[in-house]
């Protein structure tokens, strides 16, 4: 999909948001081990609050500041791909969480430079860049 409005740059964040809510939903229904899960669980906590920012924002844009064009973004390069059976190891649950993180991070800081201009838009999307950046990490730093 290509994402050229400020409308569609703020609903891919908000879809990519809801994508890793669902992720960590259900890896908390998967993981058997206690403290992966409740790493999960803040993670999914975070992902919800990131929604609800990302809400905060798009109500306070006019329409026609939503509708104003920006510099393409391909948004498949930052589609996280999930998937993960039931039953799947904990190891994949965390490789799988670490390069959604990594997109959705790499996606912040395109998206940035894209609503930068707009007051407040771009910090917040650093903040969040840097929130999936720290996630990442944490979870490559796992005993």
């Amino acid at each position: 999909m290509k994402l050229n409005t400020i409308r569609t740059v703020l609903q891919f964040a908000f879809d990519l948001e809801a994508m890793a809510s669902a992720f960590y939903e259900i890896a908390i229904t998967i993981t058997t081990t206690q403290d992966l899960k409740s790493q999960f669980e803040a993670y999914l906590i975070r992902g919800q609050s990131h929604i609800q920012l990302l809400m905060q924002i798009r109500h306070q844009l006019t329409p026609s500041l939503l509708a104003e064009g920006v510099s393409m973004i391909e948004s498949e390069q930052y589609r996280p791909h999930t998937e993960c059976p039931p039953g799947c190891p904990d190891e994949q649950l965390i490789e799988l969480a670490s390069k959604m993180e990594k997109q959705i991070h790499e996606y912040y800081l395109v998206a940035t430079n894209q609503l930068g201009f707009i007051e407040k838009v771009g910090d917040i999307f650093d903040q969040l860049a840097e929130e999936h950046m720290l996630t990442q990490k944490k979870l490559l730093t796992r005993p």
